[in-house]
C-alpha cells in the first residue's frame, strides 16, 4: 500500500474549501440584514390567536419577550389589553359578512418596543423583517403565543 504524500494539489483543494465556506457564511450573514437601515427604537402591536381569558391576561407590561420565528430578537411589552376574539361569519339571509364575538374566547393585543432597523421600505429586528399581517411567535416568562402583527412603526 502506498503512503499518502501531501502535495500542492491538496493545499489548493483545502484553500478552495475554506474560501467557499467563508463566502457562504458571509452571504448568509448579509442576507439577514436590511440594506441602508439605521438602528432605532421601534414598536409593533401583536394580536394573539384565540385563548381563554386567563391566558390572554398573562401578557403584562414590563415583561421581556423574544419574538420572531428564529426566536432571537428581544423586546419589552409596554401595553397589553384583552379583547373578545372575533370571527368573520356570513349572514345567510342577506349574504353579507360581518365580524362576530366568539363567547368564551379572547385575544391579547400587545405593544412591544424593541431596538431594530428601519430602512426606506421595511422594519426589522436583528434577524427578521416585521410587517403588518405577518404571523409570528412571542415568548417570555410565563407566556408563549402565536399570532400576527397589527401595526409596526418608529417610536416618536
Amino acid at each position: 500500500m502506498k503512503k499518502f504524500r501531501f502535495n500542492w494539489v491538496d493545499v489548493v483543494i483545502i484553500i478552495l474549501i475554506i474560501a467557499i465556506g467563508l463566502l457562504g457564511f458571509a452571504y448568509l450573514k448579509s442576507r439577514n440584514t436590511v440594506s441602508n437601515a439605521q438602528m432605532t427604537k421601534l414598536y409593533f402591536v401583536f394580536e394573539t390567536n384565540k385563548n381563554i381569558q386567563s391566558i390572554a391576561e398573562q401578557f403584562t407590561p414590563g415583561t421581556i419577550v423574544t419574538f420572531g420565528v428564529k426566536n432571537v430578537d428581544k423586546g419589552k411589552i409596554t401595553d397589553a389589553k384583552v379583547v373578545p376574539y372575533t370571527n368573520e361569519v356570513a349572514d345567510i339571509v342577506n349574504g353579507k359578512w360581518f365580524m362576530r364575538d366568539i363567547p368564551g374566547l379572547y385575544s391579547a393585543q400587545v405593544r412591544i418596543e424593541f431596538d431594530g432597523y428601519e430602512s426606506d421600505s421595511s422594519y426589522s429586528g436583528s434577524q427578521e423583517q416585521i410587517m403588518v399581517g405577518l404571523g409570528t411567535v412571542i415568548s417570555g416568562k410565563g407566556i408563549n403565543s402565536e399570532g400576527y402583527v397589527l401595526d409596526v412603526g418608529r417610536i416618536q
